[in-house]
């Protein structure tokens, strides 16, 4: 669910059901307001600034096998299982091929269960 629009704009920047989402939109705020800082973002979006920071990070640090994985998909279980806290120790694993790896073993163990 959608829990905030920002002032003047149609566009929910903050979606507790996709991390990966939430941290695009958050990039995709920012580069259209250049001059706005984390800060302004963090209010605006109802957040602390750490998380702001943390939902970047996936966009950035994260393959883009990964995800695209993430934003393509709708099921609501990989969606409530990949949250940021989980997906947080892949960003900082040195190698994507690492992050790939791991991703995907994640994966399987959802499907197991």
């Amino acid at each position: 669910d959608c829990t905030r629009s920002l002032v003047g704009s149609e566009m929910c920047i903050r979606d507790r059901s996709n991390a990966v989402l939430t941290g695009f939109r958050f990039v995709e705020y920012l580069n259209d307001n250049p001059n706005t800082t984390y800060d302004v973002l963090a209010t605006e979006a109802g957040v602390t600034k750490a998380r702001v920071c943390q939902m970047i990070a996936l966009c950035k640090r994260l393959p883009s096998e990964i995800t695209d994985y993430l934003m393509d998909t709708d099921d609501p279980e990989t969606l409530s299982f990949f949250t940021e806290r989980r997906l947080r120790p892949l960003t900082l694993m040195a190698t994507n091929d690492e992050k790939i790896t791991r991703f995907n073993e994640m994966i399987e163990a959802i499907n197991i269960d």
